[in-house]
């Protein structure tokens, strides 16, 4: 099924982005993984609390590496990001949203959003629970979590790149169409394929999304030849645009 591009009115572009928000909330995909990402986010925030010995004498460095770990949810943004897309390959419904659409573009550019709203969601959200689940496990040590400066700095890149991982996680979506290949190569490269690149290549890994990412969040102690953290973030950006319009090119291009 083809169906050509038109420039859609925005009242148009309205009703695709409500029907693409209704998309997304009706299933389990969005709690599910955003319940997920905080479960582990916290496990990962109380062990490194404990782990601490000296807590004290280094709650300023413990505290943005709570915060840090709120970025795990990046992984969840774009799994969610993918599902959105690959659902709907899997059901055989892009069909029914492709004739239904003023245009594929359209399809796309309200995936996109919708995913990266998600993402920034799932962004928000992970760091209020870091800073909850933070400040009570310093709490329990009899030390206050640190809110400097640099704390509200990691937030907010934290909210910043997982609010990227959703279109990104999208854009694959519309790459691959394959939903269980698209879960496990986001899996597997998120948790294994990234760590294994950046180790062993990290002058190249650094130009990578995953190297982008982690200059955003200011990481030096994963990839200490990581960017600064404007070019990282100008560095991300492009590379979401670039597969963006990958997928808007695919989609666009190929039978549904």
């Amino acid at each position: 099924m083809r169906n050509s591009d038109v420039n859609p009115s925005p009242s148009t572009m309205r009703h695709q982005i409500a029907a693409e928000t209704l998309r997304a909330r009706s299933g389990a995909a969005l709690i599910g993984l955003l319940l997920t990402a905080l479960a582990l986010g916290a496990l990962g925030q109380l062990g490194s609390v404990y782990a601490e010995t000296e807590l004290a004498a280094n709650a300023v460095e413990a505290s943005h590496r709570v915060v840090n770990l709120a970025a795990s949810a990046t992984l969840f943004a774009s799994l969610f990001g993918a599902l959105l897309v690959t659902g709907e390959f899997k059901s055989g419904s892009i069909g029914r949203s492709v004739l239904y659409a003023p245009g594929r573009g359209a399809v796309v550019g309200a995936k996109l959003l919708v995913a990266g709203l998600a993402g920034l969601l799932y962004g928000v959200v992970s760091v209020l629970c870091s800073l909850a689940v933070g400040a009570a496990a310093f709490a329990s040590k009899d030390v206050a979590l640190v809110l400097d400066g640099r704390t509200w700095q990691l937030a907010a890149a934290v909210v910043g790149v997982s609010a990227l991982a959703g279109p990104w996680g999208a854009a694959i979506g519309f790459v691959v169409r394959n939903q269980l290949i698209a879960v496990i190569g986001l899996v597997m490269w998120g948790t294994l394929g990234q760590l294994m690149v950046l180790s062993q290549f990290p002058k190249l890994g650094r130009f990578l999304p995953d190297g982008a990412q982690l200059a955003v969040l200011g990481d030096r102690l994963t990839l200490p030849s990581a960017l600064d953290a404007p070019y990282g973030l100008l560095l991300l950006l492009a590379w979401v645009a670039a597969l963006a319009l990958l997928a808007q090119r695919m989609f666009t291009h190929r039978d549904v």
